[in-house]
């Protein structure tokens, strides 16, 4: 096994937590930060991009579908209960598929009567759901109903009163689209003291500055550019989200507890955000964290799930399941480099980020909203799939560290 990483700086992978867990907004604490601007267009096409690796596809070709042995079950619970009394008793889930077998486990507080979280407990995962959405878009890409490089405003409905900024659909997955976030802090405030509200996406194109910046120069985290891109599917396809989806991305065996809400709704059992009681599930909307956040969110954050659930969607994904190698390796490039994306920050692909700092390679992407954090990665050093849930954001930085630790290097928070 390749161990290079475990020798790498703590501090790369505990700084890249603080920009990665977010998925939400450039302004929250888990947002990753703006970027400077870009070489422009002209630059960039007199000086072709070398071209990207291809996406390592065959490094998860191992991956063993048996459960792990009662010892490597026992050590990575173990693992998962540190990281829980790390953050006073969080409820957490995690599931870990690898060519020595697969393993999931739970810890900690699931809602207020006290039970503990359980392996099939749904969570709220915010923007792991702009992978999914990514994802699609690529489908349609390989069907040719979409080209990267269309403007958006080729596929949105004509009497959409917004600026889609001269932005192409690459733009909107790469976050390079110019077009300013929507989850502000005014805007987190009012999800909190109307959860149950249900937002109409005018509703919230609506609550967005005028001000651009011009698109392809600069790198800037918006849920906007998801919401655009789900309006994007249903126009070009004809049919709501849901069902592409669910005929597209989602329509694989393995990941029954994997929803997009409010269309599907959680089921128990449910770990609530910040261990509320399961009673505020009705006061919320009957979704995860909240109606109001999933209805605003969408496409850029709306889907809920159990840990294996989605770390089985990860494993369809970065086996070519789903998209082919040549649409991964496109997913992976880093927009501004052309080369396979190694930073979190400073590069980032089409619904892909690398999770674990500058000196190893992953793919995968993380997830903020009221009251859940979201981990997922598929690591090609150990040939591993890798996801850990939480129901709070009281966290440690790098939370899940020591579980990706014990799992590509076999030493459990493993430091230089």
């Amino acid at each position: 096994m390749n161990r290079s990483w475990c020798r790498r700086p703590v501090l790369s992978l505990a700084l890249m937590f603080v920009l990665a867990l977010a998925g939400c907004s450039s302004e929250s604490p888990a947002g990753p930060a703006t970027k400077p601007a870009s070489p422009s267009a002209t630059e960039t096409q007199a000086t072709p991009p070398p071209a990207p690796e291809p996406f390592p596809v065959r490094a998860f070709a191992d991956i063993n579908a048996d459960p792990v042995s009662e010892d490597r079950a026992a050590e990575l619970q173990a693992v998962l209960e540190e990281m829980s009394e790390d953050a006073d008793g969080a409820g957490m889930s995690a599931t870990v598929l690898s060519p020595e077998g697969s393993w999931s486990g739970a810890i900690g507080t699931a809602d207020a009567s006290g039970r503990k979280v359980g392996v099939r407990d749904q969570f709220a995962i915010a923007s792991v759901t702009k992978t999914i959405v990514a994802t699609q878009v690529m489908q349609l890409v390989e069907a040719g109903e979409l080209g990267l490089d269309d403007p958006a405003a080729d596929y949105l409905p004509a009497d959409l009163d917004f600026d889609s900024n001269g932005a192409t659909i690459r733009h909107l997955l790469s976050h390079y689209s110019g077009i300013p976030d929507w989850f502000d802090d005014e805007f987190k405030e009012k999800l909190a003291t109307r959860p149950g509200r249900s937002w109409r996406l005018a509703e919230v194109l609506a609550t967005i500055e005028e001000d651009r910046w011009p698109a392809g120069e600069t790198f800037e985290y918006a849920d906007t550019n998801y919401n655009l891109l789900g309006l994007i599917i249903e126009q070009v396809t004809g049919r709501p989200l849901v069902d592409v989806l669910r005929d597209g991305v989602l329509g694989i065996d393995r990941i029954p507890r994997l929803i997009y809400q409010p269309d599907e709704a959680p089921s128990e059992p449910i770990a609530m955000p910040y261990a509320e009681p399961v009673s505020a599930l009705e006061a919320r909307g009957g979704t995860l964290p909240s109606l109001a956040d999933s209805t605003s969110a969408g496409p850029a954050g709306a889907l809920a799930t159990d840990a294996s659930s989605l770390a089985h969607w990860w494993q369809a994904l970065c086996t070519g399941q789903l998209v082919s190698p040549e649409s991964l390796t496109a997913m992976a490039r880093d927009v501004e480099t052309g080369e396979r994306i190694d930073r979190y920050g400073d590069g980032h692909g089409l619904g892909l980020t690398n999770m674990t700092g500058s000196d190893a390679r992953s793919f995968g992407y993380g997830g903020y909203n009221l009251g859940y954090l979201a981990w997922t990665a598929c690591l090609p050093a150990s040939g591993s799939v890798v996801v850990v849930l939480t129901n709070t954001t009281e966290v440690p930085e790098a939370w899940p560290r020591p579980l990706v630790a014990e799992v590509d290097c076999g030493e459990a928070g493993a430091t230089p």
